[in-house]
């Protein structure tokens, strides 16, 4: 960012000086330094400091005999206003007025003296902001023309050009053989005949050649077939019984099962994270969470957060004790976590009853169990949490649908009330994506689609896109406009597209919900 500011700079202070390239490298540099700072200054809300640096800034230019250009004229009355100091501000106007005045360059003293009047009339100087006006007005006059002087001169030299062109093709004119124009038409008659009756000529050769080879192709074709079924019956006959013998070991080997497919299934693509520094307790739980998870563990508790943040596992169990620390307070650090709030917590814990209740509660964990784990209190836990996400996903299906509706109902998860927000206030852009969503909640891309996929069961898109179709179907019903202009205010590139996207969605048709309205007359 430092460096596209010093290039503006550099960009600036050329154009708006342009005798400022004669001057040496060192004064150039520390100018642009300087209103460097004065940016950054500026920027910071350091208006104090910048006050000094714009007088040290003025008296540079006042030393080296250097004019004052729109960009800088802009910001030292930018700080002057901050500070509320007219009398400096009316002084750098004046000087700006002169340094406008002294400029030979039209177009260079227009810039300024446009950017002069604005300020003066943020200023509340409307005498000097009139006499700036006349100057600007006479600035413009002399580079309207200078313009005009320039098309004159381009068009004369152009015109001069065409006359030597003219010139030149009327010396190439008698060099030329003419014809008559009876004449001419009577050779391209001729010429056209001939060039037919060569097209036809060649297409007759073309086709005779055609069916010779398609004569030899189909000789070619009769000999092969032959060669191949001679080979054929040859080879059965030579090898007839060691086939009848060698197909009874194929098939057996063939319907042989796979031993991995027989014992192992398919990989989970649920993730477990197991927060537990005892191998044994470890290993028992695999045992318990292999089938429908994969199992990613941990040992300690910088470790165990780590993880979480950075797979944003499906499930997360975690011991209440970590080597000494609070398992409690990884739980906790994962449910207050924007990002791994969603994860159902299991806390394992060595205390009965309501103190080990208690431990959950203040964890904020979803379950709790004391060890010794049961296999079957465990499994059907874990079932229990994740049946309670489908159920999430149809709450959330209901509230999608009557989003749009009067019967708008409210859902309790920040998360996905702001990305119902964001894509509501984004339908009728076509290139609104989960990169946008992702970006503005401070989370990656990867991160996002999953948290929304464990909280709603849908991939953003699909969620973008049955947006887009609901809010359409509300505007339909209430016959907004026509099926087209629908299309463009919910974010589709084409009404085909829409139409087929509506009609795989809901399963109607377009314009026949258009038609259908509870007054329309048949």
């Amino acid at each position: 960012m430092r460096r596209l500011i010093r290039l503006f700079i550099y960009v600036m202070l050329f154009w708006g000086a342009g005798g400022l390239s004669a001057q040496s490298t060192a004064v150039l540099d520390t100018l642009t330094n300087r209103l460097t700072l004065l940016v950054q200054l500026s920027q910071s809300g350091s208006y104090e400091q910048a006050q000094v640096e714009a007088e040290t800034f003025r008296a540079f230019l006042k030393q080296h005999q250097l004019p004052i250009t729109p960009i800088s004229l802009t910001l030292l009355s930018g700080i002057y206003r901050a500070n509320q100091d007219d009398r400096s501000a009316t002084r750098l106007l004046a000087d700006a007025e002169l340094s406008a005045r002294k400029d030979p360059n039209p177009v260079n003293k227009a810039a300024l003296l446009k950017v002069i009047v604005e300020e003066c009339r943020k200023w509340d100087l409307p005498d000097q902001a009139l006499t700036c006006q006349q100057l600007l007005a006479v600035a413009q006059d002399s580079i309207e023309a200078r313009e005009s002087r320039r098309s004159t001169s381009d068009m004369r030299r152009q015109l001069d050009s065409l006359t030597a062109l003219r010139r030149l093709d009327a010396g190439a004119e008698r060099n030329y053989v003419r014809i008559d124009k009876e004449r001419l038409w009577l050779l391209v008659g001729a010429a056209g005949l001939i060039f037919i009756a060569l097209l036809y000529a060649n297409f007759r050769t073309n086709e005779r050649w055609r069916k010779l080879l398609e004569k030899k192709e189909l000789e070619w074709d009769i000999m092969r077939s032959n060669l191949q079924y001679e080979a054929e019956m040859k080879r059965n006959a030579d090898f007839v019984e060691t086939t009848s013998v060698a197909a009874p070991l194929s098939a057996v080997t063939l319907t042989s099962p796979d031993p991995y497919t027989m014992y192992h299934g398919p990989k989970p693509e649920a993730i477990a994270l197991l927060i537990e520094p005892n191998r044994q307790v470890v290993l028992y739980l695999k045992s318990l969470l292999s089938d429908r998870f994969q199992i990613e563990t941990a040992n300690t508790f910088t470790e165990g957060l780590q993880l979480a943040n950075d797979l944003m596992p499906d499930l997360v169990v975690c011991d209440a004790l970590l080597n000494g620390k609070s398992g409690i307070e990884v739980a906790r650090q994962i449910k207050l976590s924007e990002r791994t709030n969603h994860i159902p917590v299991v806390l394992l814990t060595d205390k009965f009853g309501n103190e080990g209740k208690l431990d959950a509660l203040r964890a904020g964990a979803d379950a709790w169990f004391t060890r010794p784990v049961i296999d079957d209190e465990f499994d059907a836990s874990v079932q229990r949490l994740l049946d309670a996400r489908k159920v999430k996903h149809e709450q959330f299906n209901r509230y999608m649908h009557l989003y749009f509706t009067e019967n708008r109902i409210t859902i309790e998860e920040p998360f996905l009330s702001n990305t119902m927000q964001m894509i509501e206030h984004n339908l009728a852009d076509p290139d609104f994506m989960a990169d946008d969503i992702a970006r503005k909640m401070q989370l990656t891309k990867t991160h996002y689609v999953k948290k929304l996929k464990v909280l709603t069961g849908k991939e953003p898109v699909q969620l973008i896109r049955e947006m887009r179709l609901e809010k359409a179907k509300v505007l339909l019903e209430k016959r907004a406009g026509t099926p087209q202009a629908i299309s463009e205010l919910v974010g589709f590139s084409s009404p085909g597209t829409f139409a087929l996207a509506f009609k795989e969605y809901f399963g109607e048709n377009t314009l026949l919900l258009y038609a259908q309205t509870p007054n329309r007359l048949i």
